[in-house]
């Protein structure tokens, strides 16, 4: 489409110029947009060009209107000539095409009002059932006229926010293990390597998707959760995973991976994060994930567990699970919480790994364990607490922890006895020649 925004290309004599009134959204089409054939010859529209269905060219356009920031939507359809022929043409028009009706309002009585995304662009695409071959054509006849979206926006456009039939069977594994929406983004975002926001749907997208599952039936969760893992090999032989049922035949245990995750573990996995703090309310569950970080900073997902209870065995179970996986492999430094189970466990499946525990696990529990015996020296003292945290060499910290101490009273608190029994797992002075991941949760 080189040329103005009011240029149009002629019509073929079936054809007529579609009002206002006629279509349902435009496309938007500046000068310097990737419209051009010579830069997209296999995505630009031409006169002529034929199609075995209308879904064929449906999905031609949408694409057409991705690479160029808009959305599409069907219009109606005309030219329903005699019976048994059907639909002879169809307008594919873009989301903002038309004006929004004015609705007959009583009086005295409030309405919402919402302003409308239509401008009137005047953006389509027709394609015509020829009688005598019966196949759809289709022919641009105008542009749009309102700007364009920046590429990393048009996913969030109604006709791009798509769900593949394998994420959709992911978000109902996720619904029926009790995950939340944000929980799951956040989770296929780490799946996928992709930056905050950046899936091709939203958090309604997906809403609207769990309101088509049917409730999670607890009495029957390890029949469908194991399942659903069973589809998804079927589907995906590269999938992995590992469950183990109790005597009562509920799920006790369950643990999976992909063949990308493994793939990123091969890589990227001499440093790993064993997050175990999220607790997954459907099925009362631990949720367990193994997280790194690539070669650009950006968290990426190992591995996922969940499991029944807190003991030495489940999270044994869970270490021994995710090192088949991975082919035995076991990372150099696996960060943690201050799970003292888990610790024991790591120390017992993973004997040749070095274990530190997550700082930021440690100074989220500051308030709850040092507010009230600090009150409004709290802060001066979190700030003294990093500072020596940071320490260069041991030395420093031993000196700083107990100047520390004794500043504020803390000889006697069990916190900080417990804290400094534990350090060599979470003062940087002791870690400093350890290869760590910081990922942001």
């Amino acid at each position: 489409m080189i040329g103005k925004c009011n240029q149009e290309m002629e019509s073929s004599e079936n054809d007529t110029d579609l009002s206002p009134d006629d279509i349902g959204s435009i496309e938007e089409m500046p000068e310097d947009t990737i419209l051009s054939r010579q830069t997209s010859v296999n995505l630009v529209p031409f006169m002529g060009q034929r199609f075995v269905s209308q879904d064929a060219a449906y999905e031609f356009y949408c694409s057409f209107a991705k690479q160029c920031g808009f959305s599409i939507r069907r219009h109606r359809t005309r030219g329903k000539d005699g019976v048994g022929r059907g639909v002879t043409r169809r307008d594919f028009t873009c989301h903002r095409g038309g004006y929004p009706q004015v609705k007959q309002t009583d009086e005295g009585k409030l309405q919402r009002n919402r302003k409308s995304s239509r401008c009137g662009c005047q953006a389509y695409m027709r394609i015509v059932k020829r009688a005598d071959f019966d196949i759809p054509e289709w022919r641009v006849t105008g542009f749009n006229n309102h700007e364009l979206l920046k590429s990393e926006d048009v996913h969030q456009l109604p006709a791009h926010c798509t769900i593949s039939a394998d994420e959709k069977s992911r978000i109902c594994m996720f619904a029926k293990a009790g995950m939340s929406v944000r929980q799951m983004l956040r989770l296929m975002e780490l799946e996928k390597g992709v930056k905050l926001g950046c899936l091709p749907f939203t958090e309604i997208d997906i809403r609207n998707l769990l309101q088509s599952f049917r409730h999670v039936d607890r009495d029957n969760d390890a029949i469908d959760l194991i399942g659903m893992c069973k589809k998804l090999k079927d589907e995906n032989q590269n999938l992995k995973y590992e469950f183990k049922l109790d005597s009562h035949n509920r799920l006790q245990y369950i643990a999976w991976s992909y063949a990308s995750s493994v793939q990123l573990y091969e890589a990227y996995g001499d440093s790993v994060v064993f997050n175990t703090t999220h607790r997954l309310d459907a099925y009362d569950m631990l949720l367990g994930l193994w997280v790194g970080v690539d070669n650009h900073g950006m968290a990426c997902l190992f591995g996922c567990v969940l499991l029944r209870d807190e003991t030495i065995q489940s999270f044994a179970w869970a270490l021994k699970t995710f090192l088949s996986f991975v082919r035995r492999k076991a990372p150099q430094t696996i960060l943690t919480d201050q799970n003292v189970w888990l610790k024991e466990a790591i120390a017992s499946e993973m004997p040749d790994t070095k274990h530190a525990f997550c700082i930021w696990h440690i100074i989220a529990k500051f308030s709850d364990w040092f507010s009230a015996p600090l009150g409004s020296r709290y802060d001066q003292w979190k700030a003294e607490f990093c500072r020596v945290y940071s320490s260069e060499i041991v030395e420093d910290f031993e000196d700083g922890w107990k100047e520390m101490v004794d500043r504020y009273g803390l000889q006697s608190n069990k916190h900080v006895v417990s804290l400094y029994a534990l350090r060599t797992f979470w003062a940087l002075p002791f870690l400093r020649r350890v290869l760590l991941c910081w990922a942001d949760e």
